[in-house]
Order: structure tokens, then sequence, then C-alpha cells
């Protein structure tokens, strides 16, 4: 075997190398705990001044961080560096460069900056490198670090744009908010609870992903603020509270973080589905909602899914939030689309004629993120071509984007789908119950389900209320008897003509 030099020559080295090093690591030490801690890491090789030897350097971490780190995974990482390259590689371990970031979830407390971070809402900055600390794997908790005298943990919200960082976007704002029928009910409840913090606590809004829940939530803070001058408001990802906790935890700053949390007046969090799983946290969750709503505080959440579908948040907290109001974003109808189009031209000057917005908000129907993209796409072309928007040219930019949007019905789309044509609440489809005013939606559903889409027949007896397949090949053949045998079919404690009821819900489907 030759020396290090050249076993780094030979594999193509030294980026490949580096990069079958990690690949060898992560391997050790297992993918999770690797994204964890390692996903910002960097692998390098480095020759010696004469090029006699190499040596790989994994740069992670920084300060008390760093030397964990090394001292817990450092037997992993050099035997991942001889199974790559023989023995005769050394290894080196380096803390990253000590740097600052606007989206950290935690800063030092009340006596940096005027006013605080959590009485502005801005972020500031904090040291990267600390990571949430994984469960469920014994040595991979850090010891607690000593907390510095005179200082302490405490939440920001989401960075907003500034003169000094003109990259940020702008906060979002209600009046921004483009409603209608999907979205009416959760938009009253937002601008009550900025209006009223307390009297609507707490407030879920929940709905599939691209129907503006972060939009709502975060635009709820800003118009608390903008009514009541003073007040405290704090808005986090779920993903931020749930690190700032943990790092106050191991680094003795704990009653910091509960002072900041508790103390809000609007505390929103979004994406509540990421709770999931994580115990400890959730313990804090609801005390912290407790602390709050004892009081009088407003507490906001926003998740991608209906509480049913998150029992493993537990009773005691889905029991609070029921408590509250619950509200349901639907993804955008027509009206809603087409106003989308129209306010994004707006802002920015561009001019669309009226049937390319119609274009645009027909053809785009599954989430309000395809219109912004559609948007982006004909205002490229435009710039590129030098010429302004017409029809034609919107169907052929937007063509591979229309294809993608149209190419599936989901098993969502039939449920709400139903729901909406016959009035019947959310849930009756997927619950167990057997009365004919349940039974027959659910029958009909799985009937449009097996024609509108591509699910398997234990994909569609799963979604609705967890059937068997042999379930759903007897309602298809029922409601296909129906359809042959014009036969009556009871819809909400209503009689509907199948054939009739079958239109109505397909109508839905093209409408969006």
């Amino acid at each position: 075997m030759g020396n290090a030099t050249d076993l780094v020559a030979s594999a193509g080295m030294p980026a490949a190398f580096a990069a079958s090093v990690l690949d060898a690591f992560r391997a050790r030490i297992g993918e999770d705990r690797f994204a964890v801690w390692f996903g910002d890491a960097v692998c390098a090789v480095e020759s010696s001044a004469d090029q006699s030897a190499v040596q790989v350097v994994l740069t992670a971490g920084s300060g008390f961080t760093h030397e964990w780190l090394r001292r817990t995974f450092h037997a992993e990482f050099a035997t991942a560096v001889r199974e790559a390259g023989g023995p005769a590689i050394a290894t080196v371990w380096r803390p990253q460069a000590a740097s600052v970031s606007a989206e950290q979830a935690v800063a030092s407390g009340p006596d940096e900056g005027q006013g605080g971070a959590t009485r502005t809402g801005r972020s500031q900055p904090s040291a990267r490198g600390s990571k949430p600390v994984p469960r469920g794997r014994r040595g991979d908790t850090p010891p607690a670090a000593a907390p510095r005298p005179g200082r302490e943990l405490s939440v920001v919200s989401r960075p907003v744009a500034s003169a000094a960082n003109p990259a940020r976007r702008q906060p979002l704002r209600l009046g921004d908010f483009v409603v209608g029928p999907s979205n009416r009910m959760a938009f009253a409840a937002v601008e009550l609870a900025a209006a009223r913090p307390g009297e609507m606590s707490p407030l879920v809004v929940h709905g599939p992903s691209g129907v503006g829940k972060t939009h709502l939530v975060e635009a709820a803070c800003d118009r608390a603020r903008e009514l009541h001058p003073g007040l405290t408001a704090v808005c986090l990802s779920a993903e931020q509270f749930t690190t700032a906790f943990l790092q106050s935890l191991h680094a003795g700053g704990l009653p910091g973080f509960r002072r900041t949390c508790r103390s809000a007046d609007v505390l929103v969090i979004d994406d509540l589905q990421f709770f999931v799983g994580k115990k400890a946290t959730l313990l804090e969750l609801q005390q912290t909602l407790d602390a709050l709503l004892r009081q009088g505080r407003q507490v906001i959440f926003a998740c991608d899914r209906e509480l049913d579908a998150l029992p493993d948040l537990g009773a005691d907290l889905l029991t609070r939030l029921r408590g509250g109001m619950v509200a349901r974003l639907l993804p955008p109808d027509f009206d809603v689309r087409r106003g989308i189009v129209a306010a994004v031209c707006g802002k920015r000057g561009l001019a669309l004629p009226d049937d390319v917005i119609h274009y645009v908000a027909t053809s785009m129907t599954r989430h309000a993120r395809e219109l912004l993209g559609a948007v982006n796409r004909l205002e490229a072309t435009s710039h590129m071509l030098g010429v302004p928007v017409t029809l034609e040219m919107a169907q052929e930019a937007l063509s591979d984007l229309v294809r993608s949007s149209g190419r599936s019905v989901r098993l969502a789309d039939i449920e709400r789908a139903v729901c909406k044509a016959f009035g019947i609440e959310s849930g009756t489809l997927q619950s167990s119950r057997r009365a004919r005013s349940a039974s027959h939606p659910r029958m009909l559903a799985m009937f449009l389900a097996r024609k509108h889409t591509q699910a398997a027949l234990a994909e569609i007896g799963g979604y609705f209320g967890r059937r068997s397949h042999s379930t759903v090949i007897a309602a298809q053949k029922a409601v296909g008897e129906w359809v042959a045998k014009g036969s009556p079919v009871v819809l909400a404690d209503a009689t509907w003509d199948v054939e009739e009821a079958i239109r109505r819900v397909e109508d839905v489907l093209r409408a969006g």
C-alpha cells in the first residue's frame, strides 16, 4: 500500500475522498445522529508543506459544543477515515468560526439591545453551532454548561426586512390576505384575536400546505401591535420553540425562556404538528399555554391537519386547544386564486390582461405558491423577450406548470368536494358512523376516488376511516348499481338523484 498522499490521489481527491469519509462516518453513527450533530460540518483534506502526508480535518461546532462533539465522536470519525483511506491518515478536529444568524430562535437576554427582542419581534444575533438535543440515544446529551451571571436566554420572533438587511421579506399583513369562501372563517377569527387578545384563545388555524396559514398567524402579530401599541407579541415556528427550549434547558437559561414566552401578550406558534413525539417539549408547551390562558393572553397556533389527526399531542393539550377556536383553511377557490394573482401583479407593477389572470387562476388550482410561481415565470419571460404578457405567451410559458398542477386529484380533494357539495361536516367521511347520512356520502366518495385518482384500494380505504380494500370494492359496486338503476341516495339528511349528486361533486372538483 502506498503512502497517504498516493491514496488520496488515487481516490480522485481531495474532494471525493472527503465525501467518502463523511459517508463512512454517517454510516457508522446513523443518519439521524449525523443530521442532528453534523448537518453543517465541513470535511476537508489538507497536505503537509512538503506534500508527504495528508490529514482529514472536520470542522464542527464551536466552543463547548465542539469539545463535546470531539470527545463523543472522535473514535467513530477516526475509524471512518481509516475505512476510507487507511491508517496512515491523521484526523484533526477544528471548531467553526464564530458567526451570527438572524434566524436564530435563541438570543441573549434583555440587556442586549434597546427594548429587547421580545418587545420588537425582531431577531437578535446569536452564536451558531448549538443544536437541539436528539432523543432516544444514550450518550448524545451534552452536560449542561454553567450559566453566565447576569445573562438569560429569550425567544425572539422571525425576522423582518430592514434597511440594514434588505434581503428579508416584508412583514405579512392582514390587509394583503385575499379573502373568499375557502378562508373567510379563519380570517375573521384571526382578526378578532388580534383586535381583542385573549377573548378567543387558544386559536388554532389548520389546513394543507399553501393555503395561507403562516400568512394569517404572522399577520395577526402585526395587526395586534398596530392596534395595541406596546403589546408584546412573539411569533415562532414550532422548531424554533423546541430549539430555544432545549438550548435553554442545557445552558441554564430556562427561567429566561419561560419568562419570555409566558409574559407575551400574544404568542404565535406555527407548525404545531412538529411537536408530535417530543414529550418534554410538549409538556413545556402545555404549561406555557396554561400560564397564558390563566392571564387571559392570546395564543395562536397553525398546523397542517385537523386536531383529530394529531392524537399524539396528548389528550390534555388537545382538550385545551379544542376549548378555544378551531378554524379550517381550505385550498383557495377560484375567486381567491384570481384575487391572489391580481394582488401580486399589482404590487410588482406587472400588467397582466384579464384573460391571462383568468387563465392562471383556472389552471393553477392546488395552492397559492403555485400562483406565485406562475407570476414569477410570466414576469421573467416578459423581461427576457422584452414584450408584454399575452394569453398565448402565458399558455406556452406555463405549459409544464399547468401539466404538473392538473395531473391528479387527491383523496383530500374528493373528501372536500363531497363535504362542500352537500354541506357535510368535515370528518364525517372518516368517522365510524354507519347511518345512511354518513355511509352514503362515504361510499360516493370512495366511488369518485376510484374514478378520479390513481390511489390504491388500500390507500382509499385507509383514508376514509381505516377501512379495508374490500369495503372500497363494495362501495364502488353499490354506487355503480345505484347509477344503473337511477336509485336515490341519502346525503346529509337529504335525498338526491345519484347522477345529479355525482355531477354536483365533479363540478366542485373542477372549480377547485
